[in-house]
C-alpha cells in the first residue's frame, strides 16, 4: 500500500516532532520543513502531498500568507491545507486565506484522525 504525503510545516521543532510521531500511525510519510524560504515552494512541488499542516505563526512568515501562495501554485491548488495555531482567531484566518481546514494547538490526536479521515474520505485525487 502507497503511503500518503504529509508535508508539515511548523517553527516548533517540537511540535514538529510530535506531528510525525502522529502522522505515522496514520499511515502517512512525513516531510517535514521548520521554515519557509522561496525554494519551498519547489520542494512542495517535488514532494507532491496529499496534504499540508501548515503552522499559522511562522519566523519571519505567516502561514495565512503561505496558504494564499500555495492555493495559487497549480501543482499545489489541489491540495488540502489544514491551517494549525493555539490562536483565538484560528477559524477566521483559515477562512480568509482559504485553508480547507483549521486544528487547535496543543495537538490532539483524536483530532487529528478525525480531520485526516475527513479529507481521505471527502477529496479523490
Amino acid at each position: 500500500m502507497i503511503k500518503k504525503k504529509v508535508i508539515l510545516l511548523d517553527h516548533d521543532l517540537s511540535c514538529l516532532d510530535l506531528m510525525q510521531i502522529m502522522m505515522s500511525e496514520l499511515d502517512f510519510e512525513s516531510y517535514p520543513f521548520s521554515s519557509w524560504e522561496s525554494r519551498t515552494i519547489q520542494d512542495f512541488i517535488t514532494i507532491r502531498p496529499d496534504l499540508i499542516i501548515l503552522d499559522q505563526r511562522l519566523i519571519g512568515s505567516r502561514g495565512p500568507d503561505i496558504c494564499l501562495i500555495l492555493k495559487s501554485v497549480n501543482q499545489l491548488r489541489h491540495v488540502p491545507i489544514i491551517l494549525a495555531s493555539e490562536s483565538e482567531e484560528l477559524e477566521a484566518a483559515a477562512r480568509k486565506c482559504s485553508a480547507d481546514g483549521y486544528i487547535e494547538k496543543p495537538y490532539n490526536m483524536a483530532e487529528i484522525e478525525k480531520m485526516v479521515q475527513w479529507f481521505d474520505e471527502s477529496v479523490k485525487y
